[in-house]
């Protein structure tokens, strides 16, 4: 009679489970970014990381399904990595190129990682698939900014005998002499102002708040565009037609319609060219490096070097005019 050779382990004979049971989270992607979301909310992170959170991982999602993965449990490098690849050949009909730029894949990639992150330190995946992956190399362009022609066509755009004129004009002042982010101009109240004192209290990136300084000039057109605007239900500084909040997209589109009309041309005619341009002029100007920091809301001193490196064209002139060796 043949005998069988009995497997080698201590539980062979004994009766084992053949079926794991795994939480929501890792069997359903909606369920994982809904819970994710929930946290995120829960940290008190702000409207605009919440809704880059959201679109991101909807995103990431959508790229999954194209690869028959519907499970973040199921997701490994190779899937991350095709769909980096698939995001850098995807056609677009906006943008400076005719696929997304290197930023636009960092921020997803970064949001993407943000995501899988949190499902891995929750235990929801046992291994996660971002481990080794980091942002592509990015290609280093040329900052736009507007001319000293340019601006005054931009300026000279809007007209100003108008509700809506007078308010873009003076949202472009304010752009050009504070530098502020777009959804911080947005956001400001009229309570935020402080006239004798001259700055605005502004909201930036993760709910840090700083103080910005503003002109005698910057000074003169909010005084009067707050006669136009009237006294109002709302605190938002400005509004728009039906005097509710101007929101951010609203104020985007509307100075790239001006760009349009003042047929500026070999710049992108937007709130963060405002802001570019403000650092640029402010750095020509003789301002220095660290107060430019801290208007900008800059948590280092990378951009802000830049900056420096980029239109610090006085800075052979002023090294000679205030060299310590030469005054000795």
């Amino acid at each position: 009679m043949a005998r069988t050779r009995r497997v080698n382990l201590a539980a062979a004979g004994a009766t084992r489970p053949t079926t794991v049971e795994y939480p929501p989270e890792s069997l359903d992607f909606e369920t994982a970014r809904a819970s994710f979301l929930r946290y995120c909310r829960i940290r008190n992170l702000t409207d605009e990381t919440l809704n880059f959170y959201r679109d991101t991982t909807k995103e990431l999602a959508r790229l999954m399904s194209e690869q028959n993965v519907t499970r973040p449990l199921d997701v490994v490098k190779n899937h991350v990595l095709i769909a980096i690849e698939t995001k850098q050949a995807q056609k677009i009909a906006r943008g400076r190129g005719p696929t997304p730029s290197d930023a636009t894949i960092n921020k997803l990639i970064r949001g993407w990682r943000a995501f899988f992150n949190w499902v891995h330190t929750e235990g929801y995946v046992d291994t996660n698939p971002f481990n080794g992956i980091g942002t592509i190399k990015a290609e280093k362009r040329i900052i736009e900014t507007f001319s000293d022609a340019q601006l005054k066509a931009i300026l000279a755009a809007p007209n100003r005998s108008t509700f809506t004129g007078y308010r873009d004009y003076t949202i472009m002042m304010t752009l050009l002499d504070t530098g502020v982010r777009i959804s911080e101009l947005a956001g400001i109240r009229m309570f935020d102002i402080d006239w004798k004192a001259r700055h605005i209290l502004v909201y930036g990136k993760g709910r840090k708040e700083r103080l910005v300084p503003f002109s005698r000039t910057l000074e003169k057109a909010l005084r009067t565009y707050l006669e136009v605007r009237g006294v109002l239900e709302t605190d938002n500084l400005f509004v728009n037609i039906d005097n509710n909040p101007f929101k951010v997209r609203g104020i985007q589109e509307t100075i790239a319609d001006y760009g349009k009309e003042a047929r500026i041309k070999g710049v992108r005619c937007s709130p963060h060219t405002f802001r570019h341009t403000f650092a640029k002029l402010y750095i020509m100007n003789g301002g220095d490096a660290f107060s430019l920091q801290k208007i900008l809301g800059h948590t280092s001193l990378e951009i802000v070097r830049m900056y420096v490196n980029l239109f610090g064209t006085d800075v052979n002139a002023q090294h000679a005019k205030f060299s310590p060796l030469d005054r000795l």
